[in-house]
């Protein structure tokens, strides 16, 4: 089981990703596990600072193991070097490990038989800055339903974590006009959060709040 790994002080980062992997690739906690190709865990440093996290794999993540592949991963990639984020650093992974089929959304049932995993890596990598691809996903972290041209680039904190979330590379690949445009300017307000050129979740919920009680 995921809950089950070491801390991380207690092995090194090569050891957990491994027992990650095993626990992953070992689950059948859903119905998903039977028509995968191969499960999507994750990739990227323990000790990143961004994480960066989609809903589910699609069919070319499936096929080759790793998040955000083919045309996705193109956009992704321009989108984090424009923003000037160095792919090595960040850690990318899906609320759901494996994909559903037909590419559909994932059911409110599958989220929570993965969401072990996912916590085991919020637990291991501790980012401090987590960007949302899509309503999906941002309305899993957020637990509540947002809509995504709403709410993108807005600066949320969730439990000390600065939120921010944005449309999918997908959403570009579809050619959804403003989302490649958003994405690039979402993820260089997560470096600017990063490099404390603009304050966190926290700090603007905190910034609000005392404008709010001025105001009242």
């Amino acid at each position: 089981m995921a809950s089950d790994l070491m801390t991380p002080a207690a092995v090194s980062p090569a050891r957990l990703k491994r027992e990650l992997e095993r626990a992953v690739r070992a689950c059948t906690a859903c119905e998903l596990y039977s028509g995968r190709t191969t499960p999507v865990v994750g990739e990227g440093p323990f000790d990143a600072r961004l994480m960066v996290v989609g809903s589910k794999p699609r069919r070319h993540e499936d096929l080759q193991g790793r998040p955000f592949a083919g045309g996705t991963g193109n956009v992704l990639d321009q989108a984090l070097q424009v923003a000037g984020l160095d792919k090595q650093d960040v850690y990318l992974t899906t609320l759901v490990k494996c994909r559903p089929g037909d590419d559909r959304p994932a059911t409110a049932s599958e989220v929570e038989a993965c969401s072990q995993h996912f916590r085991t890596q919020l637990r291991l990598v501790r980012p401090e800055v987590i960007v949302a691809l899509g309503s999906f996903a941002a309305s899993v972290l957020l637990r509540r339903p947002v809509s995504i041209e709403r709410v993108a680039g807005y600066r949320l904190d969730i439990q000390g974590i600065t939120l921010i979330p944005t449309y999918h590379p997908a959403d570009a690949v579809r050619g959804v006009p403003q989302a490649a445009v958003t994405l690039r300017r979402d993820l260089t307000a997560a470096k600017a959060v990063l490099d404390g050129r603009l304050p966190t979740g926290a700090q603007t919920l905190a910034e609000l709040r005392s404008r709010t009680a001025v105001g009242s």
